[in-house]
């Protein structure tokens, strides 16, 4: 137990802290994490301490040991339909093209008919035809919720959902991991299927939920929705024996945002060229030309510095409270994080980084250094400029 004296360090800079919320409707897209069961690493863990006089609860350290141990981060992805046709016109949202667009999904993830699908009531589905009838099936409910004013033309009929690991994991235990969670979040509310794919370089499970609930509720994820369920996803696949962690990207030294697909599969054609890359580089050249050859000092890169510093502190206040336990696991999470922050005190951004290939360019030749003006960066925030040495660092998150 911590004394009264020394207070707990918050990761609050660091990722969420696991507590119920509030409830409207799971359905909605509300969800409540409740009450977690004893030892699980919820509040009552989170009240009580271990090693001494470290100010760690339970949760934060295991979670901080993950985190600086590299554990495979899980993912959990809507994808989004497509808004353009093969034709090169746009796909207006109705009750036909929704229909064609179903039926479509549903024969891609059975793999037309090749993949078993898993249904809410744990029917398996074998075969084309079968999924075609499913895809049918939900078409009529869907015409009855128009019926009962709880769709439109417009409504959605499904909200897709990919859930997978940046590992070589068991493929059953990752299909295990989704059905828990998807009976727990939406059994006895929506009608889902799932398929489980391993022909790809990492497993995953296409979850595929019908968007209007049995209480004709309609399905709204947000971005909340989305964190809550990796935590609950990577929870399930460590009650499984498989090490996975559902942390932000800047709990982890990630800056950059991993690539929407669309802007993925451009790249990987050798023969075309991203628009989106023209168009960041041709702002960063206006900005060079604007000030002098320095990229200016924009609110939002300040806040980047400021998030990074304070994660970096809050994990060097967690480093130090841990190798100052006797406990000799806590001192190799205390060794391990400082490792990690070893490599955490470099933080490039692609603006910064297109800015010293600008610079490059013009001069014909490596020019080392690209300055800006704003906040100090690296453990002791003593680095008032931005270096640009690190170019070639990957920083891409799953």
């Amino acid at each position: 137990m911590m004394s009264d004296f020394e207070k707990p360090i918050g990761f609050q800079d660091c990722w969420t802290p696991r507590k119920p919320r509030a409830v409207r409707s799971k359905a909605a897209g509300y969800f409540s994490v409740g009450q977690r069961r004893k030892g699980d690493g919820g509040d009552n863990d989170a009240q009580r301490q271990s090693g001494g006089r470290q100010g760690l609860s339970a949760a934060d350290k295991a979670t901080l040991a993950r985190v600086v141990r590299g554990a495979p981060e899980v993912m959990v992805k809507v994808t989004k339909p497509a808004k353009v046709g093969k034709d090169g016109k746009q796909i207006v949202v109705n009750q036909r093209t929704e229909s064609v667009r179903v039926a479509a999904h549903i024969d891609y993830i059975s793999r037309n008919g090749k993949i078993e699908l898993e249904t809410s009531d744990g029917e398996l589905i074998s075969g084309k035809e079968a999924a075609s009838a499913l895809s049918q099936e939900w078409l009529i409910s869907h015409d009855e919720d128009r019926k009962n004013g709880f769709a439109s033309d417009r409504t959605r009929i499904t909200t897709s959902m990919v859930m997978s690991m940046p590992a070589k994991v068991n493929a059953e235990a990752v299909k295990d991991a989704v059905r828990s969670l998807a009976e727990e979040e939406f059994g006895g509310r929506h009608d889902y299927v799932m398929a489980l794919h391993t022909d790809t370089k990492h497993p995953h499970v296409h979850l595929t939920v019908r968007t209007v609930g049995h209480d004709g509720v309609r399905l709204n994820l947000r971005k909340a929705d989305l964190q809550h369920l990796r935590d609950q996803f990577a929870e399930r696949l460590r009650q499984r024996g498989i090490e996975a962690e559902a942390t932000p990207r800047h709990a982890r030294g990630v800056t950059k945002k991993s690539e929407r697909m669309a802007v993925y599969k451009v790249r990987r054609k050798p023969d075309r060229t991203v628009r989106t890359d023209e168009a960041k580089r041709a702002e960063v050249d206006r900005d060079l030309n604007a000030h002098g050859g320095r990229l200016p000092d924009y609110p939002w890169d300040r806040a980047l510095y400021s998030r990074r510093n304070r994660v970096i502190n809050t994990y060097m206040k967690a480093a130090t409270a841990l190798a100052r336990s006797d406990d000799p696991d806590d001192q190799a999470i205390a060794r391990d994080t400082e490792r990690f922050l070893g490599r955490m005190t470099s933080l490039t951004t692609e603006r910064a980084r297109m800015a010293s290939e600008a610079s490059q360019e013009r001069v014909g030749g490596d020019t080392g250094v690209i300055e800006r003006d704003g906040p100090g960066r690296g453990r002791d925030g003593a680095e008032k400029r931005l270096r640009d040495t690190d170019r070639d660092k990957s920083d891409r998150e799953r």
